[in-house]
């Protein structure tokens, strides 16, 4: 039956047992949620409540029913709590801007979201291969080649699906992939592979190789203009290095060094932003400085736009501004005035929609279940280092790729720090981010699984 925990011969404690039972709430609270998303949606569209009952009913089902699977193999019930809870304020999302919003990107399907599932379902049936091969030594240079692959790919048949001069988009007939995405997992793997217990690295080599990839990644982003997705590889650079290399003063002299340069980098693109734009507005530019304007230019108004919205109140700031707009009309249950002018609204600007639809108790919800996943997953991460420093870096790097990514849109979409223009995952519609971001849910939940086999009551998650 749902929700019912499979009998275990010879239980060693009693106080285990029950603990473990306790679990099974966790199940039952994103089922209730989307019996409330259900209401929230009905206020603003009877046309979207609909929608979403016809959504619910599989989404119950599969709560149920993934739910009873992770709790009877003693997965992490919080860390699927907050996935599931993520995933349907997704689906009520999505839904909602259908309806009431104006959308820019491809219409809301179900039947994606059901793809998205599956694919997620094979990639962790495969992970046991995927292990295998991450503690090949051929996997790191085969991530670089991959890469390399996709960067080269999208410089030459790349394409601009949104019209703000990043070709970060590849097209096969219908079907449109943002495979700066797939960089984000070949980055996982990378880092992982680098630092697999059957590695033999010294950390001058860690940091050699590491720094190699890390170029690559700065050299591709700058040449299609996608310098969004580098700041989240920029994060996880550094801070995979941080946690996991051994501490010494090589280790501390590097990762000063590049926080340093990416300062003066900051700075530099500031000032060369002023030197060059007398000769962008003449027409004047040479071939270098050509090369370099567009990126020079897109740094400084994500900064100058941040700090001063009025800068460019039709321009570059109209969509923070409509946004900032949406934040103030949205109280605790939402707008009653019917403003539904954000721009974006499915994708970049999702979080706004969010708090703007169901309230701010939804947006401080959803803040709190993504902080959830980065405790799980940090906790998961460090009882797995002494077992598998390989399932270990995997962990923290899906972790970052989360929680980072969530966060960077959230508080860029609020005006906090530079808007960078990606989505959010579980809310931002998009077929291949929303694949990936499946994927990983479900690695998670995976590698969170107790070892029945482990000895003194032992687990891999506690």
């Amino acid at each position: 039956m749902l929700f019912q925990k499979k009998e275990v011969p010879d239980m060693e404690v009693e106080t285990e047992e029950a603990s473990a039972d306790s679990g099974a709430r966790y199940i039952v609270l994103p089922v209730i949620l989307q019996f409330v998303l259900g209401a929230l949606v009905f206020v603003h569209s009877r046309s979207a409540a609909m929608t979403y009952l016809y959504a619910m009913v599989p989404m119950l089902f599969l709560t149920a029913a993934l739910g009873t699977y992770a709790y009877n193999r003693s997965s992490d019930m919080k860390l699927f709590a907050a996935l599931t809870c993520l995933a349907s304020i997704g689906v009520a999302l999505q839904i909602t801007i259908e309806h009431v919003y104006v959308p820019v990107g491809a219409p809301y399907s179900a039947l994606k979201y059901a793809i998205s599932l599956s694919v997620a379902v094979a990639f962790v049936a495969f992970y046991e291969l995927f292990r295998i091969i991450l503690n090949k030594s051929f996997t790191i240079w085969l991530m670089f080649l991959v890469t390399a692959a996709v960067y080269i790919l999208l410089l030459v048949n790349g394409i601009d699906a949104n019209g703000n001069g990043t070709t970060a988009w590849f097209s096969i007939g219908p079907l449109t992939l943002q495979l700066t995405d797939f960089v984000k997992v070949a980055a996982v793997m990378f880092y992982s592979a680098l630092f697999s217990s059957q590695s033999r690295h010294n950390d001058k080599t860690v940091l050699l190789i590491s720094t190699g990839f890390f170029f690559l990644n700065l050299i591709g982003s700058v040449l299609i203009h996608e310098l969004g997705s580098f700041f989240i590889l920029y994060g996880l650079h550094l801070s995979v290095l941080f946690i996991f290399m051994p501490h010494s003063s090589l280790k501390r002299t590097y990762l000063l060094t590049v926080f340093i340069t990416t300062i003066l980098l900051l700075a530099g693109a500031y000032a060369l932003y002023k030197i060059l734009l007398p000769y962008a507005e003449a027409g004047t530019l040479n071939s270098f400085t050509a090369l370099i304007w567009p990126i020079v230019k897109k740094v400084y108004l994500r900064f100058s736009i941040t700090a001063n919205l009025v800068n460019d109140p039709f321009g570059a700031g109209y969509q923070l501004l409509q946004g900032k707009r949406a934040l103030w009309m949205s109280g605790l249950f939402g707008n009653t005035v019917n403003f539904n002018q954000i721009p974006v609204p499915d994708s970049d600007m999702a979080f706004i929609s969010l708090v703007n639809s169901f309230g701010l108790p939804a947006g401080f919800l959803t803040v709190f279940l993504f902080l959830r996943i980065l405790l799980s997953g940090g906790e998961l991460s460090i009882s797995l280092l002494p077992k598998s420093r390989q399932d270990a870096v995997v962990v923290y790097g899906v972790t970052v790729m989360l929680f980072a990514q969530a966060m960077f849109v959230i508080l860029g979409s609020c005006n906090v720090i530079p808007l960078a223009g990606l989505p959010i995952p579980f809310l931002s519609r998009g077929f291949t981010y929303q694949t990936i971001v499946f994927c990983f849910s479900g690695l998670l939940l995976h590698l969170s699984e107790k070892d029945p086999d482990e000895e003194e009551g032992g687990t891999l998650y506690e």
